[in-house]
């Protein structure tokens, strides 16, 4: 780990104390004098070579186990200051410099001359974002106090605290038109991997969808029927205007949109969908369409950092949005907006037959204006699926949240043994 050595004199003191004494010396001369300035100037010199010591001798060691967490989780680091020095620390003040709230490693300790000391560091990992882990500053000087020594160790490392994954409540998106994996009770008029069944054949069809094998049986010419298949790709759109925000902390819209947002779209990646994500906070994010868990993170990274401080109104975004979205797809509106004047934007969606779906967070019921009610019926008129989302609703975590120490069991016959961390 790399170490900054700074030396730093407090000298002020023992210079005009030394050059008052010599002043005495010269007007009137006395064997005590002479000793104290003999006893001043060997005091600097050994603080000198006692700081010189610490400056060379004295490393710190900064070990943690994951680099990221999720929301819940337990950060614990574990922390090493070696002295090689046949002098020991007296005292060595250990600032930790990381941003994660209510995390810090900070503390005052000593260790003695060629031995080291050892300490950890537990932090529950209240807030999701991304956050910096270190730089580390230890402080620490000679018996005398004429010299301090700062040591800067490490450099500043991000950490991610991704949103919780929870159970989504019952929602079943609507599907677009385009051709994707999942089966329709409708017939295709084109080709589709699903063939459903066989009809006789009429004048116009190909010869291509010719199915030879009852042809040859019932010695009659019949062609293949083919199953519609719903596109199961899916946008995930997530209102971050500031304005139309309620709550604070954790007990907030802002929260509780990016858990569904999180959740949503790791449900649909299981289930071998592509899926992407819009939003628009401090800054524009737009990740295309992919399936797979590489996707889940690029998600879930963007989710961590995302603060609803927009100016953009849900309406502006869903119009700019349209061209890039595509047709015949499916999108999921996360919103806690309440003003009629964004679903002009959402019904320009469905003319471009892409099936949307609503989530809508009741603002009220976190402390803000009311109307959700009416947004559901505005909704519901206009044929959107849409499910109303209140702060009563409690998410419940599909991954329990990972410990770093062992616990300990108690087996019947009375031996403890130690259950290793998830």
């Amino acid at each position: 780990m790399e170490h900054q050595v700074r030396i730093k004199p407090h000298l002020v003191v023992p210079i005009l104390t030394v050059g008052v004494l010599v002043g005495f010396q010269l007007f009137a001369p006395a064997p005590a004098l002479t000793y104290v300035i003999a006893v001043l100037v060997v005091a600097v010199g050994v603080g000198y070579y006692w700081a010189r010591q610490l400056a060379s001798k004295v490393k710190l060691e900064r070990e943690q186990r994951y680099g990221w967490a999720q929301v819940g989780d337990v950060l614990e680091e574990r922390f090493t200051l070696h002295n090689d020095s046949w002098l020991p620390v007296l005292w060595a003040e250990v600032h930790d410099r990381s941003t994660m709230p209510g995390y810090t490693a900070s503390r005052v300790t000593g260790v003695d001359g060629q031995t080291y000391t050892r300490w950890q560091v537990e932090g529950e990992c209240r807030r999701r974002g991304v956050y910096t882990l270190g730089p580390v500053q230890i402080r620490m000087g000679d018996p005398f106090g004429f010299f301090t020594v700062e040591i800067e160790v490490g450099r500043e490392s991000s950490f991610v605290v991704y949103p919780v994954i929870a159970a989504l409540p019952p929602l079943e998106p609507p599907r677009g038109t385009t051709f994707g994996r999942v089966r329709s009770a409708r017939r295709s008029i084109v080709a589709t991997p699903n063939v459903a069944s066989v009809r006789p054949y009429v004048p116009g069809d190909t010869l291509c969808r010719i199915h030879w094998r009852t042809t040859a049986r019932r010695e009659e010419l019949y062609v293949k029927e083919y199953d519609n298949e719903l596109a199961g790709d899916l946008w995930i759109i997530l209102d971050l205007h500031g304005a139309v925000q309620a709550g604070q902390g954790d007990v907030s819209t802002e929260e509780h949109a990016v858990t569904l947002a999180a959740s949503l779209a790791a449900a649909m990646l299981r289930q071998n969908r592509a899926v992407g994500f819009l939003s628009e906070g401090a800054e524009r994010t737009l990740l295309p369409l992919e399936s797979g868990e590489t996707q889940l993170w690029r998600i879930l990274r963007s989710l961590a950092a995302a603060r609803a401080v927009g100016d953009k109104p849900l309406g502006r975004l869903l119009q700019e949005a349209a061209p890039v979205l595509g047709r015949g797809l499916t999108a999921i509106v996360i919103t806690p907006s309440i003003d009629p004047e964004w679903l002009a934007a959402l019904a320009d969606l469905q003319q471009r037959a892409i099936a949307t779906s609503v989530l809508l967070l009741d603002p009220a019921s976190f402390g803000g204006p009311s109307g959700s009610a009416a947004m559901m019926g505005l909704l519901s008129d206009r044929g959107v699926a849409a499910q109303i989302i209140t702060q009563s609703f409690r998410f419940r975590p599909l991954v329990e949240h990972r410990r770093q120490r062992p616990t300990y069991k108690v087996l019947g016959t009375g031996r403890v043994i130690a259950v290793p961390p998830a």
